[in-house]
């Protein structure tokens, strides 16, 4: 059986890619447990040598960097009209993009112009008869299906945190660089507005997330301050707390707002709908606090206490202060 043909794509701006980017990589990892794999990056945007010499020398995979000028907008449009030549060129069975809001721009133009399927929002893999099968959530994030792509190639978006990348070793970077021909696009990309966040949400590897059962607004305050206890940690909330005003929307967890899988996920006040569960579904490690011991988040918890948040949050913080203070003094 010949080699399943991998291309990953990368986008980057001024040599920078997007920080979850090593998660497709480690796909490619999982399918080459079950047979060989030919896998290359294609590295698209400004200073793309550099993101993909970063990219090849942590993976060893080669890549090609598709060189745009910073100066041209980096629309769903133009990458799709920068990638489509070389992908048709190189024929590979499966083409793997980030999950982003770009990359839904254009992932679908690029199975109907390859004559592919398409497969959004990936969270995981199986392997069935050397197939694989790809598990995305379905109806709200109630339920999560199993996709076969056939025989066909198949178009992936692979939402950032479910798959790990654990290559640690360096290689030797093989790139080539590549000046595309940028094509006239009927769109342009008129302002890109950051948020202003603590950390990335997706990122984090702790999260600590609000519901309405933690009561007021003037409580967020007492998981703001249990999160910074943590290493590379974000704040986040349910759709009723940012539907309140109490946290941005840009924290929301759920089906519609981000899907997550930090390391230790902290549920305060959260009832567990199914909606919630979605979102954080991924999560490694949950740790549910609610005064209502039928909560349905406790179904999702690995541990569960059945508390009022505002007595014990006090008393988790105090301890894990001085848990860490004792640690510092005797080394």
């Amino acid at each position: 059986m010949s080699a399943r043909k991998v291309a990953i794509i990368a986008e980057a701006e001024q040599g920078r890619t997007h920080s979850a980017i090593l998660d497709l990589a480690a796909l490619a990892e999982r399918l080459a447990e079950n047979g060989s794999v030919e896998v290359q990056w294609l590295v698209v945007g400004s200073n793309a040598v550099d993101a993909g010499a970063f990219l090849s020398g942590r993976t060893g995979y080669p890549a090609v960097a598709l060189e745009i000028p910073r100066e041209v907008s980096p629309t769903g449009e133009l990458l799709f009209e920068v990638l489509h030549p070389f992908l048709l060129d190189m024929q590979p069975d499966l083409i793997a993009l980030l999950h982003t809001s770009r990359s839904q721009d254009y992932a679908a133009t690029l199975a109907v112009r390859l004559d592919a399927a398409c497969v959004c929002g990936i969270q995981g893999l199986v392997m069935q008869d050397g197939v694989p099968v790809f598990q995305h959530a379905v109806l709200g994030g109630k339920y999560t299906a199993g996709v076969k792509a056939g025989d066909r190639p198949v178009v992936l978006t692979v939402l950032p945190g479910y798959f790990k990348f654990d290559g640690n070793s360096s290689h030797s970077a093989v790139v080539q660089t590549q000046q595309p021909c940028l094509p006239v696009t009927r769109t342009c990309l008129i302002k890109i507005k950051e948020s202003a966040t603590e950390a990335d949400l997706t990122q984090a590897t702790t999260v600590v997330a609000a519901g309405r059962g933690i009561g007021s607004e003037d409580n967020l305050d007492l998981l703001s301050r249990l999160a910074a206890l943590f290493p590379k940690s974000a704040m986040a909330g349910s759709r009723i707390v940012c539907d309140a005003g109490w946290l941005p929307y840009h924290r929301q967890v759920g089906v519609t707002g981000a899907t997550i899988a930090p390391e230790l996920y902290l549920a305060c006040g959260i009832s567990g709908a199914f909606q919630h569960l979605a979102g954080m579904s991924g999560s490694r490690f949950v740790v549910a606090l609610n005064s209502d011991p039928h909560a349905a988040i406790f179904n999702a918890a690995d541990v569960g206490v059945v508390e009022d948040l505002v007595t014990f949050l006090p008393l988790l913080i105090e301890a894990i202060e001085k848990e860490r203070l004792d640690t510092d003094e005797h080394g």
